[in-house]
């Protein structure tokens, strides 16, 4: 089935309908919400509590999502979690139109925004299973990265203008709106009933999710190479990559042509997944992700700039093929009900690391430099995306309708 067929399908046009809408206002709100709190509070410690008050109710509640995702239809938890953060944003773009905004309040309304999404995403793994068969479901994750990767490149650009026209009430106002135009789209998805299994307590049903991730090697294995590459390899190009470009290159002008790149580079990647279908896809994933090291190792060695470019293109090309190999693998060879958990263990290892890396990668840096940084963690990440690549479990396991080489793992037997 061609990425147009799919896409002429009734359930997963409304999903990507959905996510292509609300991706778009997630990229539009970071930058309206960060210089709206600087505009209002004129102060970069309020700016870290604003931020910091949506991302630590997301990490919290992350694996209670996963676990009501598997409890209750994942598309009503979707839909109520869109009209939550409609709420919630849209209440914060009335409070930036008051003088002077008190900061308790916005940081209260990011935390309501945060808990939201920390219920939607392990939902939304569960959803595209539901509603796509197995063997299109590579596509379905390529056309959703594609929309995200375009959110990214437009996202940016939408929310200067709105802010310049209208301001930053209006940028934020614009990306509550997109979730409630998501939840429409998600209300009308329609998938068979799933038959859910007897509640044992909420506890006990997030360890059923922690023993099929550490009891099923090749999870296990995915997602500690996706917390090694949170920590070091994602922290050190958001911190030492613009330091380096202010440092030897162009500054800002040629930080912003990367970022600019490594978009492209990702829809560029998101293609080639419609394309491709490897027979061993979590091998290929870990390869493929070795290719942003390029970009950190260019950065490290003052490259000139058009290596520099090459290596922005690999980036976004690297992540977005890992991605959809990845998130695939888990919706073919995890039981349905499970997969909110398991995608929410994965879901908080893709996050939980990130503020820890980006706080301790300047001042190491400071001491040892920033090149001799990322070298490190190039290197580091090298080795560890080849063990992972080598291990049995992942070699073993292979793509929808290639018969394996041996069982992927006991992810069955951990409910």
């Amino acid at each position: 089935m061609s990425a147009l067929t799919l896409l002429a399908e009734p359930q997963f046009r409304r999903i990507f309908l959905a996510q292509s809408v609300s991706t778009l206002g997630d990229q539009i709100a970071p930058i309206a919400v960060t210089f709206a709190v600087l505009a209002t509070t004129h102060s970069a410690t309020s700016l870290g509590l604003v931020l910091a008050a949506r991302t630590i109710p997301l990490v919290l509640f992350l694996l209670l999502g996963g676990a009501w995702a598997d409890r209750l239809p994942r598309k009503r938890i979707m839909v109520v979690s869109d009209l939550a953060r409609l709420v919630t944003q849209g209440a914060f773009a009335l409070v930036l139109l008051q003088h002077a905004p008190d900061l308790w309040a916005m940081m209260l309304l990011q935390a309501g925004n945060g808990a939201a999404s920390a219920f939607f995403r392990p939902a939304s793994s569960g959803l595209v299973q539901e509603a796509v068969p197995s063997g299109e479901r590579q596509s379905a994750n390529g056309l959703l990265s594609a929309t995200g990767n375009v959110s990214t490149i437009a996202g940016p650009v939408i929310a200067a203008a709105v802010i310049a026209f209208a301001g930053n009430a209006w940028a934020v106002g614009l990306d509550a709106l997109s979730f409630g135009v998501s939840a429409i789209f998600l209300a009308r998805v329609a998938v068979p009933p799933r038959v859910l299994k007897e509640r044992i307590g909420i506890l006990r049903e997030i360890a059923e999710g922690f023993r099929a991730v550490v009891e099923t090697r090749w999870i296990g294995l995915m997602i500690l190479s996706f917390m090694e590459f949170q920590l070091f390899v994602l922290a050190s190009f958001s911190v030492l990559g613009p330091v380096i470009a202010n440092a030897r290159y162009d500054g800002a002008t040629t930080w912003a042509l990367i970022a600019s790149v490594t978009g492209v580079g990702a829809i560029v990647g998101d293609l080639i997944s419609l394309r491709i279908r490897p027979k061993r896809p979590l091998v290929t994933s870990s390869l493929v992700a070795a290719a942003p090291l390029a970009l950190l190792l260019a950065l490290g060695l003052t490259a000139p700039l058009w290596v520099l470019v090459g290596g922005a293109v690999l980036f976004g090309l690297g992540f977005s093929v890992s991605n959809t190999l990845w998130f695939t693998a888990l919706q073919d060879n995890v039981p349905d009900h499970l997969i909110a958990r398991v995608s929410s263990f994965d879901w908080l290892g893709s996050t939980a690391l990130r503020p820890v890396g980006l706080a301790i990668v300047a001042p190491i840096a400071a001491v040892i430099g920033p090149p001799l940084v990322l070298i490190f963690a190039s290197s580091l990440t090298f080795l560890t995306l080849v063990g992972v690549a080598a291990h049995p479990s992942v070699r073993g396991l292979r793509a929808a309708g290639v018969p394996p080489s041996k069982p992927p793992g006991p992810v069955d037997e951990a409910a």
